[in-house]
């Protein structure tokens, strides 16, 4: 295994075999990496937009940073390799394809108990994903095995007496575990059971609609006042 920490920033860039995602205004680089035959994926600010950049970039950093920290050795979730800055890390990569990708009812039911017992490993480490609506963020590989990504949105369990952090924790996780049911319906609607067809009729929790309305009003700053407009 290379000791990613000793390679700098610059050689692991000139080592990308591949672009995920392009710096552009909010949005980091996303490069595969190869170097002396190991995989490794680089999510680097560096190239989005200046003020972006400045401000909001290493918060993102830093929280997404936190919770692969704070998940190291949950099956289902990149190991984080190194922290080169405050605007770029490395994780582990992974042999799949992002679900949004996946051809309808190429999947089990295996498939989906793997992935609640991926979000049940992650909950009880006191982290909650957040952004699991957007099937990008699920990967799967070959062998269907689900891999959780991009951790920038996620929420961490409060102290035991702050109950009301408590209380939006528990929000989000179900909402974590609604977002299942919902790729469910987009990959394999023949697998829905009669419970799974009641949750999902049943409307998104407060905190939950609270947290998805804040989330469009940051995203929605962020883009207009920190980032340069496109003509």
């Amino acid at each position: 295994m290379i000791d990613w920490q000793s390679i700098d920033l610059d050689v692991i860039r000139q080592h990308a075999t591949a672009t995920h995602r392009k710096a552009h205004g909010s949005r980091p680089d996303v490069l595969q990496i190869r170097y002396e035959g190991d995989e490794a994926v680089l999510k680097d600010y560096t190239y989005s937009d200046t003020w972006f950049r400045r401000l909001i970039a290493p918060l993102l950093v830093l929280r997404e940073v936190r919770a692969l920290k704070q998940l190291n050795g949950v099956t289902g979730v990149p190991q984080l390799y190194f922290v080169y800055n405050r605007y770029a890390f490395l994780v582990e990569s992974v042999n799949g394809v992002a679900a949004s990708q996946v051809q309808k009812n190429t999947l089990d039911n295996e498939f989906f108990e793997r992935m609640k017992k991926v979000l049940d490993n992650i909950h009880e480490k006191g982290v909650t994903h957040c952004d699991l609506r957007s099937a990008g963020n699920t990967l799967i590989t070959p062998d269907h095995q689900p891999w959780l990504v991009d951790f920038v949105a996620s929420i961490h369990q409060s102290s035991r007496w702050n109950f009301v952090g408590r209380w939006i924790f528990d929000q989000f996780v179900e909402a974590d575990y609604g977002a299942v049911l919902k790729l469910k319906k987009r990959l394999a609607p023949g697998l829905l059971t009669d419970d799974d067809i009641d949750k999902m009729e049943h409307p998104r929790s407060i905190a939950e609609k609270i947290g998805r309305k804040a989330g469009r009003s940051v995203r929605y700053i962020t883009r207009n006042l920190f980032t340069k407009k496109t003509k």
